[in-house]
Parts: structure tokens; C-alpha cells; sequence
């Protein structure tokens, strides 16, 4: 359903000197590939139309990180960490990295994976609290996992620091870490919308119920769990679909997570490159996107008004603790 296999290739050189690199690169030996010079500046992808942005949504793009360097601070923990991929198969029409990346948003895959944790490892060495590393900020881990097999490596090297990894994913394919030693270090965000916005807006995402049947397995495999509601969009009628997917989630996750629930609560930033690229990219496409509710957030991207915003926070901050008791919210932003 939305399995992915790269349609074309693109790889620095460097790649070949990673076992990691040489591996995928030998999976997909029948894929057409070419040499680039780095991952950053593909003229050949630069240049192309804004109607072909779903056709490279299926390319895979090989690279070095060139900076590990850690970055703070997220609402989800201590330190971002720059890791293993960038941009994923998904079309999500809010997607925030369009805003940064434009029609480069496509999954991008470092091979450097051993100096990222050694940064990690470091700045643990270095701290006498325990911390926890935004390990997804850019990426959906769980997607990624599907070509590089990093998801079983992250879990091991986290499961031997006494810190606390955690990533959001909008996937159900978390059959990978089920069954693996993990030290109670990972903390793993489902994200879930209305099942209406994940078909015609989270284009290439899990449905709903697949994503509460990875967050029941994850628990039951001992792992920290909590929802990601985001991005909250302001559709027509947003109040009864997000009442419905919230009484779909009290009914069918167990109730041994209900109990240690944390939510996370973010509304949805929309950008002037989505105006651009998304018209020609998905013409057919529902249109969800109100400009007279949202206001400028800094270079390039848009929120919702405080007029519009404001009761809608309020509604959930009334509905959350209603359906879910022993839940708490960990933040809204």
C-alpha cells in the first residue's frame, strides 16, 4: 500500500565507502542511478517543472551528512539530532519540509550513520542529566526504514545509552523493532489525523487504523508510546472529524496505553512553496487550505489566526482529557 521502491538514484561517490552505501546501492543494481556531486545541488531535479514534484517523490537520493552538529531545542525533548535521512516517500500537501526544500523534499538517505551516534554519544558522555534526542525532525524514521534497515541499528545503539531517543511516523511498518532488546529508550509518536485528511491530504500515508494497530503493537513490546495530532487543519466540519477519530482511538487502543498516554497537539504551518508547487503538482486535489484564516509566521510560511486558533485549542484542551483521563498533553504549538 505504501511500501516504497526508489524509481531512480542518485549518489555522491562517497557513498561507496560505507558498507551501508554499497549495500543499497548493490539491492537496487537494477534501478537506474546516477553520479551526482552532491546531495544538496541536483541541477537536473532543480530544474524540473513543478508537476513533476510526485514523480521525484519516488526517487532515492544517497549522500554524506556533512554536519552532525546537535541542535536544541524541540518541543519533544533536549537536542535535535541532524540523522540518517531527510525528506520521505509521502506527499503530504502541508509537508513542512517544502517550505525549506521546495520541490526537494524527497527522500534523502546518509550513510555517515556511526558519526551521528558518536555525537550523541558525546554530548551524553558530557551531560550529568538524563536527556532526550529529537531523532525525526526531518525525516519519517519508520518510512526511511523500508531502504535503509536503520530502524533495528537506532533502537540497538540507543538501547546502550542511558538517554531517550524519539521520533514521529505517520507508518505502520514497525514490524523491524517488535521483538528486539531496546532498554526502554525509545520514545515513539504515532501521528494520527482524521481518516478523511490522512486519504486526501497525507497522500502515501498509513490509514488510521494501521497506525493504532502499530502504536498497540509498539506498547505491547514495552515501548514508550504517545499520539502526535498533527497537523491539526481547520477543515470544514474539523470539530465532528476530530471528535470521530478521537472516539475511534478510545475504542480501539488498549487501554494499558490509554493509561500512560502522552499527546502532543500541533496545527498545521503552510507555506508560500505549497502555493506554488501543490496547483501543478495535484491539480485534482482537495482543497483545504483557507487564506483568510492564516497570518505570516516568519520567511515564507503561514498559521492560523488567533481567532481561528484559539477555539480550536480550546476544544481540544476540553476533549482530551474528557475521552482519555489518564492522559496528559504534553504541548500545544
Amino acid at each position: 500500500m505504501n511500501e516504497f521502491t526508489p524509481t531512480r538514484i542518485y549518489y555522491e561517490p562517497a557513498v561507496l565507502k560505507y558498507p551501508q552505501g554499497r549495500e543499497i546501492l548493490d539491492r537496487y543494481s537494477d534501478i537506474p542511478r546516477q553520479e551526482i556531486e552532491s546531495h544538496n545541488r541536483i541541477p537536473e531535479l532543480r530544474e524540473r517543472p513543478d508537476k513533476d514534484f510526485p514523480q521525484m517523490k519516488r526517487y532515492l537520493i544517497l549522500g554524506i551528512r556533512k554536519s552532525v552538529k546537535l541542535m536544541g531545542k524541540p518541543n519533544s525533548g533536549d537536542y535535535i539530532v541532524p540523522f540518517t535521512s531527510s525528506g520521505c516517500s509521502a506527499m503530504c500537501l502541508y509537508c513542512y519540509l517544502v517550505c525549506t526544500y521546495f520541490k526537494g523534499a524527497y527522500l534523502r538517505l546518509f550513510v555517515n550513520r556511526d558519526q551521528m551516534i558518536r555525537s550523541v554519544r558525546k554530548k551524553v558522555e558530557d551531560t550529568v542529566r538524563p536527556l532526550v534526542f529529537e531523532i525525526g525532525s526531518n525525516s519519517d524514521l519508520v518510512m526511511e526504514n523500508m531502504v535503509s534497515g536503520n530502524l533495528r541499528w537506532i533502537v540497538d545503539q540507543f538501547s546502550k545509552l542511558k538517554t531517550t531517543a524519539t521520533f514521529a511516523t505517520k507508518f505502520h511498518q514497525v514490524e523491524d523493532i517488535l521483538h528486539i532488546e531496546h532498554a526502554g529508550n525509545m520514545r515513539i509518536r504515532i501521528s494520527v489525523n482524521p481518516e478523511m485528511v490522512i486519504r486526501r491530504i497525507e497522500i502515501g500515508t498509513s490509514p488510521l487504523a494501521k497506525r493504532i494497530e502499530a502504536a498497540n503493537a509498539l506498547f505491547e513490546s514495552g515501548y514508550q508510546v504517545g499520539v502526535n495530532i498533527a497537523p491539526i487543519i481547520l477543515v470544514d466540519d474539523w470539530e465532528n472529524l476530530y471528535r470521530e477519530m478521537l472516539e475511534t482511538l478510545r475504542r480501539d487502543l488498549l487501554p494499558g496505553l490509554q493509561e500512560q498516554l502522552f499527546f502532543e497537539l500541533i496545527f498545521m504551518t503552510y507555506g508560500y512553496a505549497h502555493q506554488q508547487i501543490n496547483p501543478e503538482a495535484f491539480p485534482n486535489a482537495y482543497s483545504f487550505f483557507q487564506k483568510d484564516q492564516m497570518r505570516p509566521k516568519g520567511r515564507g510560511k503561514l498559521c492560523y489566526r488567533a481567532e481561528y486558533r484559539a477555539p480550536a485549542e480550546e476544544w481540544f484542551s476540553q476533549m482530551l482529557p474528557m475521552m482519555f483521563p489518564d492522559a496528559k498533553i504534553s504541548y500545544i504549538v
